[in-house]
């Protein structure tokens, strides 16, 4: 009777510090789509240029900027006009002194919208996830809604040295 108990507790420590398989982890670690914020986008007039923003920055019309009260100082987001597909990634140093606009944009940045004859048009606005940070066509690809992986039965799939 005590040798099967003793061969029991030889076992308890190899069970005890086994490795797990490796896992995709829990369905919460996928990643979720950023909000989009849609509303209208103005640009700054040419006559703020030297002046200083609300990060302590001097504003310059042809440096790609904006302004916005919805996002955190310094984040990145991507602009889209809407209903074309000129999109343009800015980072938010300033804040605003109004709310009836969703961001302002520094005037390289309204260039690349098209929107200076119009003055003032319809955008949406994201949150640049850091994996598209760098990335060329970072802009579109923010509006995108995530990847999501699925781990499969594994058929098909061979043993490594098979």
């Amino acid at each position: 009777m005590r040798l099967p108990f003793a061969a029991l507790l030889l076992l308890l420590p190899a069970v005890v510090t086994a490795e797990d398989f490796p896992s995709l982890g829990p369905h919460s670690r996928i990643a979720e789509a950023a909000p989009i914020v849609s509303g209208r986008a103005s640009f700054y007039s040419t006559s703020f240029h030297g002046r200083r923003t609300a990060s302590g920055e001097t504003y310059e019309h042809h440096v790609i900027s904006a302004a916005s009260n919805r996002f955190p100082m310094g984040t990145l987001v991507a602009v889209r006009r809407v209903p074309s597909a000129r999109c343009v990634v800015v980072r938010i140093n300033d804040r605003m002194g109004h709310r009836k606009r969703v961001i302002d944009l520094s005037r390289e940045a309204a260039v690349a919208l098209g929107m200076i004859d119009a003055g003032v048009v319809d955008v949406e606005v994201t949150p640049l996830p850091k994996y598209l940070v760098g990335h060329e066509r970072a802009c579109m690809l923010a509006f995108q809604p995530p990847a999501h992986l699925q781990a499969g039965d594994g058929a098909g799939l061979r043993a490594p040295g098979k």
